[in-house]
């Protein structure tokens, strides 16, 4: 059956469960408990976005990835769905794959690596090469009512949905509109927020974006939620929003999500404003920041205990 549905471990679960009966290779126990780390081809991923969740293969990597659905067994394969054998992967049991489901699917929806293939799929025509390994294509439904055409579909919906993955914030730039409608000076914010008269000044302008911090402050002021005063920013520079969608950050806002008690996206919003406005508190920068520097830094803050 699709993966497809509540609960983020889903995925992670059907992969203990299918090789449950056997030894745990030492390399797949390795990988699940290790932090996540940029993504590379053939290796075997657990994808979730909302409540769909679903494991997959990654063929290409760049800026995204291109990624088909698997599923750990090949009950519903049907003729367009590649059988690996269990020496071609890692966790030593049979992996279907939805060759022709494949899609560009961005990182944010990376989630945890589970394991690898031993077939170099970033090859043309790996596939064949995969056949003479072992691999074999499964075989047509025999009936309308075969459950290899729900399956199909299901695995369809579900990479559509990962394809369709946003999160970046494409801030309004009504910052300093919000706070001269609530009248609230630069004096005041220096009061409230504890910042320099010259930060303060900023962001009365709307020079500079508002952090996570100052926005929970902000919000009983404005009378509007802390998300809702983020938003205000103008949008995050791209070169972060690319760093802040890599899948070791997405576990670390997993984390702070959990400490604050909010959802992943507020969490992943709240920091991602957070590193910026720690950014532009420096001047006369003629560079790019070192985002990741930046990034590592807010978490090593916000996560202590």
């Amino acid at each position: 059956m699709s993966s497809v549905g509540r609960g983020g471990e889903q995925g992670l679960g059907r992969l203990m469960a299918a090789v449950g009966a056997v030894r745990i290779p030492d390399e797949v126990r390795a990988v699940v408990q290790a932090e996540p780390d940029d993504p590379a081809p053939g290796q075997l991923w657990r994808a979730r976005w909302h409540e769909v969740v679903e494991l997959l293969l990654i063929l290409k990597v760049n800026d995204a990835v291109v990624a088909m659905p698997i599923m750990l067994d090949d009950r519903h394969a049907d003729a367009r769905t590649l059988i690996l054998a269990p020496d071609q992967t890692s966790p030593a049991v049979t992996l279907a794959v939805w060759t022709d489901l494949a899609r560009r699917i961005p990182l944010c929806v990376l989630d945890r690596q589970v394991g690898t293939v031993t077939v170099d799929v970033s090859r043309s025509g790996w596939e064949a090469a995969a056949i003479a390994g072992g691999a074999r294509w499964g075989s047509d439904p025999v009936s309308a009512t075969d459950p290899r055409h729900d399956v199909r579909a299901g695995l369809d919906d579900a990479v559509h949905e990962f394809a369709e993955a946003a999160w970046a914030p494409t801030g309004t730039g009504e910052l300093a509109r919000l706070l001269a409608s609530a009248a609230v000076s630069p004096q005041k914010l220096v009061e409230v927020l504890s910042v320099t008269p010259q930060r303060a000044l900023a962001l009365r302008r709307g020079q500079v974006p508002v952090s996570d911090v100052e926005a929970t402050a902000l919000a009983p002021m404005l009378g509007i939620s802390e998300q809702a005063v983020l938003e205000a920013n103008a949008s995050p520079p791209a070169a972060l929003v690319v760093q802040m969608s890599r899948p070791r950050r997405r576990a670390q806002v997993v984390r702070l999500a959990q400490k604050r008690a909010i959802t992943e996206h507020s969490a992943r919003l709240a920091a991602t404003y957070g590193v910026n406005s720690q950014a532009a508190r420096q001047t006369g920068q003629s560079r790019e920041p070192e985002w990741d520097e930046r990034i590592d830094r807010y978490f090593q803050v916000s996560l202590a205990d």
